[in-house]
Parts: C-alpha cells; sequence; structure tokens
C-alpha cells in the first residue's frame, strides 16, 4: 500500500469557518457529520470534520507533511474509530475514497489550503461530483497567509 508524506491538517481560525482544533487531521464530512450549528454553506460548499472523538467542522484545512506518512488504511482506520464504527466494515472499496482524498491532498504543495465542493454536471444525465481543491485567498496579504497557513 501506497505511503503518502501529507495530510489536511485544520487551522482552526472561526473568521473562515474553521472550527477544529490547530492540528487536527482533517477529512471529508460524511452524511451523518453536522456543522453544529457553527456556521451554514451554500448547498454546492461541503465541509471537513477533525478525526478525533469531537469531529469538529472545517471548511478549509492546510496541506502538511505529516512524521513518517500515513496509508490510505491508516487513515480509514482512524476515521472509522473516530465515528465509533466497527474497523470490520471497512472494506477495499471504502479505502479507495481515503486512497482517492490522499492523493489529491499530496499532488498539493506544502502549506496549501484546500476546500471541498460539490460540482454538479446536468449534461449529458444529472450528476454530482464532489471535488477537493485549492483554495484561493485573493483579499489577503502574503503576510496574513504565510501566518495564518505555515505557522
Amino acid at each position: 500500500m501506497k505511503r503518502y508524506e501529507k495530510m489536511l491538517i485544520a487551522i482552526h481560525e472561526k473568521d473562515f469557518n474553521c472550527y477544529s482544533n490547530k492540528g487536527d487531521w482533517l477529512f471529508i464530512a460524511n452524511h451523518k457529520d453536522t456543522k453544529k450549528g457553527l456556521f451554514r454553506l451554500p448547498n454546492y460548499i461541503h465541509f471537513f470534520v477533525s478525526i478525533n472523538e469531537q469531529r469538529m467542522p472545517s471548511e478549509i484545512g492546510v496541506v502538511k507533511n505529516v512524521n513518517g506518512g500515513i496509508t490510505a488504511k491508516e487513515l480509514a482506520e482512524r476515521d472509522y474509530k473516530s465515528r465509533n464504527k466497527d474497523l470490520k466494515l471497512l472494506t477495499d472499496k471504502a479505502i479507495k475514497e481515503y486512497d482517492w482524498f490522499l492523493e489529491r491532498v499530496n499532488a498539493q504543495l506544502q502549506h496549501t489550503p484546500m476546500a471541498v465542493t460539490w460540482l454538479e454536471k446536468t449534461f449529458p444525465r444529472k450528476e454530482k461530483e464532489m471535488r477537493v481543491h485549492k483554495k484561493f485567498f485573493t483579499g489577503l496579504t502574503k503576510e496574513e497567509k504565510k501566518e495564518l497557513f505555515e505557522s
């Protein structure tokens, strides 16, 4: 199984709807996760949750290097434990979703902010596709970005 060097990390900045503790690992929220009434988002924007007991929501995360790296299976096991799900329910198909997520994260440079959104396609047939992508902050100075994403 492939080992990935980078992971998506929380920044804890309430102005950007990031309520996970700074340094928490993030993964895409599933249908049972909630924003806990902390913020509202348009229907095309999704959010991440911290992979711990609190499962706090965050609209964005930052790519950081992880000591020792991580595999998709290890990430899946952490997520399942944080959701109190039995690890026996973990299938190869589920692990592929974690692998897909880690590939997207590792394609970015360190300190890159990322978000998750829904892309709706109506032609040739209606379908929704989830995208994990780089998030741009045009209203911030270089110093503000450095302080926010590199510290």
